[in-house]
């Protein structure tokens, strides 16, 4: 079932790709020229209908909740996501107003047109198996931060194998708390049985669920410490809360 919905995604995404390699030197001469607001605009629609596309043709519905709590207009915010497989970056770009990079593994720079189009988004690849770049990773994420550019992380640090939500390393939360920025934890659950867990091609209900921001601006010390833990739970929480993966 996971090779159909693959087959079946790409006969209508692979064209769509093509138009995204065209369009790739258009924004490269954009972004030369400074038009920084039309090389965005131009940017994220592509993203966005991309994203859509792949979602719906894979068999996804999408269920964003929490995203009018979020200031987009006037703030930049750090993304903690639980990691459940695949497509848990397609449908974080899924949300229109949602503009982010993420941190990602270096094996994305090998996928065509999407290492294109994460390179756009202001992204950062991590070496994982090399604490080093990993932590340089960490602070370039920071200084995008700092300079007004959302970020997006996985501090689960891979995704799950079982399903389940694991431990959130407690290094990723450096890239917020060292510059100030505002926390934001997003539930993901459902985007396995798109792919990962593709046993039929009916259409599956996953969800995408953004938490109450938090502000890491003038923690104390014990306040950083246990915010690893706090978004931890608060995720662990609301997957709790959505309707549990045998009825999606």
């Amino acid at each position: 079932m996971k090779i159909l919905r693959v087959i079946l995604a790409a006969v209508i995404v692979l064209p769509l790709m093509t138009v995204s390699v065209l369009l790739t030197p258009i924004l490269y001469l954009f972004k030369k020229m400074k038009l920084d607001k039309l090389y965005d605009v131009i940017l994220y629609f592509g993203i966005r209908i991309f994203a859509h596309m792949v979602i719906f043709l894979i068999g996804g519905r999408l269920h964003v909740k929490g995203k009018e709590q979020l200031d987009l207009k006037n703030k930049c915010y750090c993304y903690f996501a639980n990691h459940q497989g695949i497509m848990d970056i397609v449908a974080m770009l899924y949300p229109f107003g949602i503009r982010t990079g993420f941190i990602g593994k270096k094996e994305i720079k090998k996928v065509p047109v999407v290492n294109a189009f994460f390179i756009g988004l202001g992204s950062v690849f991590l070496d994982r198996k090399n604490p080093r770049e990993s932590i340089k990773a960490i602070l370039k994420g920071s200084e995008y931060l700092k300079n007004g550019h959302s970020m997006s992380i996985y501090p689960e640090g891979t995704r799950s194998k079982d399903g389940k939500i694991h431990e959130f390393k407690a290094g990723s939360f450096k890239m917020a708390t060292r510059v100030g920025a505002t926390v934001v934890p997003v539930c993901i659950k459902g985007t396995r049985k798109l792919f990962e867990d593709a046993k039929d091609l009916k259409i599956h209900d996953i969800y995408l669920s953004y938490l109450k921001p938090i502000e890491t601006k003038g923690m104390s010390e014990e306040e950083l410490k246990a915010l690893p833990s706090v978004v931890e739970n608060a995720i662990r929480a609301e997957y709790d809360s959505l309707p549990a993966l045998e009825t999606l």
